[in-house]
């Protein structure tokens, strides 16, 4: 008999907790002490069986399904078993005598009865996965390509469909070949935290005025294949990060590079207001800007949660960024009330020099990241619900932009619907009528000494009016998009 690994056993475990609880896979594994107890190989082979299943569940069920007579009976143990042994014969390129060895063992521990069934099963799949990659099943040649990309990324067809829409089929096909690859870690460093910088230094070197390579989904004209960020460190690996005490004490901020480039488009001296502030990673960033810029600014953080914003706030004051930021918690659809405390104190309605929406989205540009985005959204929310949501916070910020002043959108999707579709939406709206869009590379901030590389990137992923729009890529960061809007 083969013996089961511990890394399987202990997958296995928290793909059941997981389904019992409703809860995140990063937050489980992060909370796991059986992970914790396991050998470092074993415990990033246990991290990624249970993040490529809860990424790609709905292929792998596919699959599974075919060769079983009542699927439908099928309990929850057994079913996650064969998941994980699946995901190993289709997108891990483990060897199949050893996926189909381990997998059975492994329904074995939960039912010895359906050793055989597991035995039989598994083996089909391996016998005939290639043919189910390629969508050997599909006759259509147009819908054969489709079905094959989508399976290929273990994502739905109706949302491969969708990123094909908005981006084409090229772009599509790297953000999907991306999907079940982990993604790159980066930090923003504190710049009142010089201990951090040296403390960082023992995983990665010097990561003063740090070389990022591979920050996009195309070379940098000027520098091959490198940017440079003020205050970005990249390359970070992540198993030593975790629990460190710069973490901890807000001496870093893990945050992908494309989103603190829009952070930083967002910063600029004077009133700012932040919607949808979330835990504040983007608000640690432009208050990190500021200080490391000398400019003098007055931001508010707001966010619906009381919980993130409470946590928001925590971060702030440990990393000594604090004084200039105040956290709110209230609805950036009714900004009037939410800020009624704000007004009352400034002796009137007060109207910023920047206000950045960061909006609520569908996350498809982060979805390797957060592997329960594909199977848990729904076409609706991404034509309807999303959409109708982020044009009204946008509308709603609109109204306290100062005369000249700009305003920022953005999301981590990369569907037109929630982007382009919105910005066009505002701009045709009563609201968007008093403001123009402007290029975002042409951030103020842009102009300082040490963005000449980011101004130069932004502008190779801003289409003709502006607006920039990264995908996710083998080697490269997640997809973001942000459109930048003058008031006149």
């Amino acid at each position: 008999m083969t013996e089961l690994s511990p890394a399987r056993r202990v997958a296995l475990d928290i793909l059941l907790e997981l389904e019992e609880t409703g809860a995140y896979a990063r937050d489980a594994l992060d909370a796991s002490p059986d992970v914790h107890a396991l050998e470092r190989r074993d415990a990033g082979l246990a991290m990624r069986l249970v993040l490529g299943v809860v990424a790609s569940y709905g292929c792998l069920d596919d699959l599974i399904d075919a060769y079983c007579d009542k699927p439908g009976r099928m309990n929850a143990r057994i079913r996650n078993a064969l998941r994980i042994a699946t995901f190993e014969l289709v997108y891990l390129g483990t060897e199949p005598r050893a996926a189909v060895s381990q997998g059975v063992e492994l329904v074995r521990t939960r039912a010895k009865s359906a050793a055989g069934f597991a035995n039989f099963v598994l083996r089909r799949i391996a016998e005939n996965r290639a043919y189910y990659l390629e969508a050997g099943d599909v006759g259509e040649p147009e819908e054969r390509r489709l079905v094959a990309l989508a399976r290929q990324g273990g994502l739905p067809i109706w949302l491969v469909e969708e990123m094909v829409r908005s981006r084409g089929f090229t772009a599509a096909q790297d953000a999907v070949a991306a999907e079940l690859e982990p993604a790159g870690v980066s930090v923003h460093m504190n710049p009142l935290d010089e201990a951090a910088e040296e403390e960082l230094s023992v995983l990665v070197g010097n990561v003063r005025d740090v070389e990022v390579e591979g920050a996009g989904a195309a070379p940098h004209a000027s520098s091959g294949s490198i940017v440079q960020l003020p205050g970005a460190a990249l390359g970070i690996p992540a198993a030593r990060l975790v629990g460190t005490d710069p973490l901890r004490r807000g001496g870093v901020a893990v945050c992908d590079l494309n989103a603190q480039i829009i952070a930083s488009a967002a910063t600029m001296p004077g009133s700012c207001l932040e919607v949808g502030a979330g835990r504040g990673t983007k608000t640690f960033i432009m208050a990190a800007q500021a200080v490391r810029f000398g400019m003098t600014r007055d931001a508010i953080a707001l966010e619906l949660s009381k919980k993130k914003s409470r946590l928001n706030r925590r971060r702030l004051e440990r990393a000594g960024l604090a004084g200039s930021v105040h956290c709110v918690t209230g609805d950036g659809c009714d900004l009037d009330r939410s800020l009624a405390c704000i007004d009352e104190r400034a002796g009137g309605r007060w109207l910023f020099e920047c206000v950045f929406v960061d909006a609520p989205c569908s996350g498809t540009g982060t979805m390797r990241r957060h592997p329960e985005i594909p199977w848990r959204l729904l076409p609706e929310d991404v034509d309807e619900t999303l959409p109708a949501l982020q044009l009204a916070l946008l509308s709603s910020a609109a109204e306290r932009v100062k005369p000249g002043g700009q305003l920022v959108f953005a999301t981590c999707s990369v569907l037109r619907q929630e982007n382009e579709g919105v910005i066009e939406s505002f701009l045709g709206s009563e609201a968007g009528r008093a403001f123009e869009l402007a290029p975002v590379s042409s951030a103020p901030v842009f102009a300082l000494p040490g963005f000449e590389d980011v101004m130069a990137y932004v502008r190779e992923h801003e289409d003709a009016r502006g607006m920039f729009q990264t995908i996710p890529a083998l080697g490269a960061y997640d997809g973001h998009f942000c459109a930048r809007l003058v008031r006149t």
